[in-house]
C-alpha cells in the first residue's frame, strides 16, 4: 500500500502538534490535583484537620508507595493471614507497583509523599489529555478541536443544579442526598466515570489510558501512512498497569481495522498483530502477578459486578446524545454488511432497554430516586428482543447512497460500548465482568458526536449549545473539585475522607499498639497515620489474602446496632482485635456505641466531648 493511496480518504494534517489553546486547557486542568492538595493542606474547614486521603483509595495508593520501604508489609493483613504481614502477594495488583516506584522517587528526592503523589497525578492528567488530543487529530481531524473542548470542559447539569439547590438552601432538606444522587453520581463523584476530571486523582487510570490512546494513535497513523510506528509499544506498560483498559483498547483497534477497507485484509491483520503483541505481553505479565494472590481476583469479580446506571448516565449525557443522534443516524444508514446489522441491533437493544427501564422503575415506584442496582439483571435479557427487531429493520430499510467516512467506526464504538456497559445478561451473570468500567471509554465518542452535531446547527443554535455544555462543564468541574474532592462540601459526608474533626485526631493519638476495628475511612486513616494493623478498610480489597466481602460483612456486623454482644465478641476474637474505634466524623449509631460501652469485655479509653467519638480497648486480648 502506498502512502499516497492510504491518505486519499483522510484529511491531511499539517502538524500533529496541538494549537496553543489546547496547551492552555491541558495545563489548567493538570493543576486540578495540585489545587485539591493545596486546599486539603492549607485551607481545611474550621475545626477539621487533613487526613491525607484526598480520595478513599488514597489509603491504598499511599501505603503502596511504601512497599519497598516496608519490605512488602501490609497493615491490612490480618492474623488469619497464612503468609504473615509481609508478602509480595499482597501487592499482586500491577498498578500498586506504579505507586511503589513513586515512593522510591519520593525517597530519592527526600520529598513529602503527599506532594509527590499530587504532582504525579498532575503529570498523569497532562500526558493523558495530550494523548487524547493526538488521537482526535488522527481520528477526526476536522472536528478534533471541538471534540477535545467538549471532552475536557463539557458536562451534565449536576454542578449547576448543585449550586442552585445550595443557593435556595435545599442541601439540608431531608432526603436531598437521595433525590439528588442521580444528578451527582456520574457528574460529581470521583471514580471510574464519564468525564476525565472525575478520575484525575487515579494515576493508574490516566497513565494507562494515555498509553492506550498513544498506541491507538500510532495504529491509526500506521494505517493511514503505511508505516509502522514504535509508539505501538506504549501498549506494553499500559496493559500491565491496567489490563482491563488495554483489552477495551484492543477491541477499539479491531473495530477500526475492520472498517478500514481501503487496506488489504492481510495488511490489517498484520497491523493488529503488531499492535496487539505488546498489549498481550503486558496483560500476561499482569495476569501472572495477580495469580500470586487468588483472593484479589475473587475480590474483583465479587465487588466490581455493576452495570452503568441508566438514568444518571442520561442526566449527564442528554444534550450530547441529542446533538449526536443525527450524525450517528446518518452513519448507521451508510453501513453495509455485518456493521449495519450490529449498529441497528445495538440501537434496537438500547431503545428496548430504555422502555423496559421506565416500566421497571415505574412498577417499583423508583423513578424519582433513580437507583439502578438491580435493573440491568432484570431487563437485559428481554431487551434482546429489541436487538432482534433492530436487525430486522436493518435488513428491510434501504441503504443510504453515500460513501463511508474514515470516522464512521466511532459510531460502532459508541453503540457497542454503550450497549455492553448497561447490560446484565444471563440474569446478572454478565455483571461479574464489571461492565460499568466501559463508561470511561464512552465520553470520547459522545463528544465527537456532539461536536459533529453542533457543526450542523445554525450559528445561533450552535452558540447556545456551546454555552450550555461548557457552562455546565465549568460549573461541574468546580463543584466536583471543591465540594466533592475537598471537605468544603457539606453533603454526602460518607464520600469525604479528606478531613476529620480535631477531636477525632486527638482521640486517635490514644491508640496503642495492636489491631484496630474501625469503620472506613477511619480504619484507613488509622493505618496511615498510626501504622496500626486494621481489620477492614479500602486497602482490604487488594492488600490482604482474605475475602473483601467477608471482611466487610464482619466490620458492618460489628458496628450494627442490632448485633448481639456475643457475636461482636466472636468477631473481635476471630480477627485478634485489641482496639475499637468509633469516629465522631463518621459516627456510629448511638445504640451501637451504647452497646459497646456496656460490653464487659471492653473498657472505654476515651471519647470526644459530644460522645460521638469513642475509643475502647479489649480487656482480655483477643486470640485466634
Amino acid at each position: 500500500m502506498s502512502e499516497r493511496v492510504s491518505q486519499s480518504k483522510h484529511p491531511s494534517l499539517t502538524s500533529d502538534r496541538p494549537p496553543p489553546w489546547v496547551w492552555v486547557v491541558i495545563g489548567v486542568l493538570s493543576m486540578q490535583p495540585l489545587l485539591v492538595q493545596a486546599i486539603l493542606r492549607f485551607a481545611p474547614p474550621a475545626g477539621m484537620v487533613p487526613t491525607g486521603l484526598s480520595i478513599a483509595d488514597s489509603a491504598l495508593f499511599l501505603q503502596s508507595m511504601r512497599l519497598f520501604d516496608t519490605g512488602f508489609a501490609s497493615l491490612y493483613a490480618t492474623c488469619q493471614s497464612s503468609v504473615g504481614n509481609q508478602s509480595l502477594s499482597f501487592y499482586a495488583v500491577p498498578h500498586l507497583w506504579l505507586y511503589g516506584l513513586l515512593g522510591l522517587l519520593a525517597r530519592l528526592l527526600r520529598a513529602d509523599y503527599l506532594l509527590v503523589y499530587a504532582v504525579a497525578n498532575a503529570v498523569g492528567v497532562f500526558v493523558y489529555l495530550r494523548a487524547v488530543h493526538g488521537f482526535l487529530r488522527r481520528a477526526v481531524p476536522r472536528h478534533a478541536g471541538a471534540a477535545f473542548l467538549l471532552f475536557t470542559l463539557s458536562a451534565g447539569p449536576g454542578g449547576l443544579l448543585y449550586l442552585l439547590t445550595g443557593l435556595f438552601g435545599l442541601h439540608t432538606t431531608p432526603g436531598f442526598e437521595s433525590y439528588f444522587h442521580r444528578f451527582a453520581v456520574y457528574d460529581l463523584f470521583e471514580g471510574p466515570s464519564l468525564q476525565p476530571v472525575l478520575y484525575f486523582p487515579r494515576l493508574y487510570y490516566t497513565l494507562s489510558l494515555a498509553c492506550c490512546f498513544s498506541g491507538l494513535t500510532a495504529l491509526l497513523r500506521s494505517a493511514q501512512t503505511g508505516t509502522r510506528r514504535p509508539a505501538h509499544w506504549a501498549m506494553l506498560p499500559g496493559s500491565f498497569v491496567d489490563a482491563r483498559y488495554a483489552l477495551f483498547t484492543l477491541g477499539l483497534a479491531a473495530l477500526y481495522l475492520w472498517q478500514k477497507r481501503d487496506l488489504a485484509l492481510r495488511d490489517r491483520v498484520r497491523l493488529f498483530l503488531y499492535f496487539a503483541a505488546p498489549a498481550f505481553l503486558g496483560m500476561a505479565c499482569a495476569s501472572a502477578l495477580m495469580r500470586t494472590n487468588p483472593a484479589v481476583i475473587d475480590n474483583h469479580l465479587q465487588v466490581g459486578n455493576m452495570a452503568m446506571w441508566v438514568s444518571p448516565f442520561v442526566v449527564v449525557a442528554w444534550l450530547h446524545l441529542l446533538l449526536g443522534i443525527g450524525p450517528a443516524g446518518r452513519v448507521m444508514g451508510r453501513f453495509r454488511g455485518l456493521a449495519r446489522f450490529i449498529t441497528f441491533g445495538c440501537a434496537g437493544y438500547l431503545m428496548a432497554q430504555g422502555l423496559l427501564y421506565l416500566a421497571y422503575q415505574g412498577y417499583y415506584g423508583n423513578l424519582l430516586l433513580g437507583r439502578d442496582g438491580s435493573v440491568a439483571a432484570a431487563i437485559s435479557d428481554p431487551a434482546l428482543l429489541g436487538a432482534l427487531l433492530g436487525v430486522v429493520l436493518a435488513w428491510r430499510l434501504p441503504l443510504r447512497d453515500e460513501t463511508e467516512q474514515p470516522s464512521d467506526w466511532l459510531v460502532l464504538w459508541l453503540l457497542i460500548f454503550l450497549s455492553l456497559s448497561i447490560s446484565g445478561w444471563g440474569r446478572g451473570w454478565f455483571l461479574q465482568f464489571g461492565p460499568q468500567r466501559l463508561q470511561v471509554f464512552l465520553w470520547l465518542p459522545l463528544c465527537v458526536g456532539a461536536a459533529k452535531g453542533i457543526a450542523s446547527l445554525s450559528k445561533n443554535w450552535g452558540r447556545m449549545a456551546w454555552m450550555i455544555l461548557i457552562g455546565c462543564g465549568v460549573s461541574g468541574i468546580a463543584v466536583a473539585t471543591i465540594a466533592f474532592q475537598t471537605p468544603r462540601g457539606k453533603t454526602y459526608a460518607y464520600c469525604h475522607s479528606e478531613a476529620m474533626n480535631e477531636s477525632d485526631a486527638l482521640l486517635m493519638k490514644q491508640i496503642g499498639p495492636g489491631t484496630v476495628m474501625a469503620p472506613p475511612p477511619a480504619s484507613d486513616i488509622i493505618a496511615m497515620q498510626r501504622s496500626n494493623p486494621v481489620v477492614f478498610g479500602i486497602g482490604s480489597f487488594n492488600l490482604t489474602g482474605q475475602s473483601y466481602t467477608a471482611l466487610r460483612a464482619d466490620n458492618e456486623a460489628f458496628f450494627d446496632a442490632n448485633t448481639p454482644d456475643a457475636q461482636r465478641h466472636a468477631i473481635a476474637e476471630r480477627w485478634c482485635v485489641e482496639w475499637i474505634y468509633c469516629p465522631e466524623t463518621w459516627s456510629c449509631a448511638t445504640a451501637a456505641r451504647t452497646a459497646l460501652q456496656a460490653a464487659t469485655w471492653l473498657e472505654t479509653v476515651g471519647q470526644t466531648p459530644d460522645g460521638k467519638g469513642l475509643l475502647l480497648h479489649v480487656r482480655a486480648k483477643a486470640t485466634r
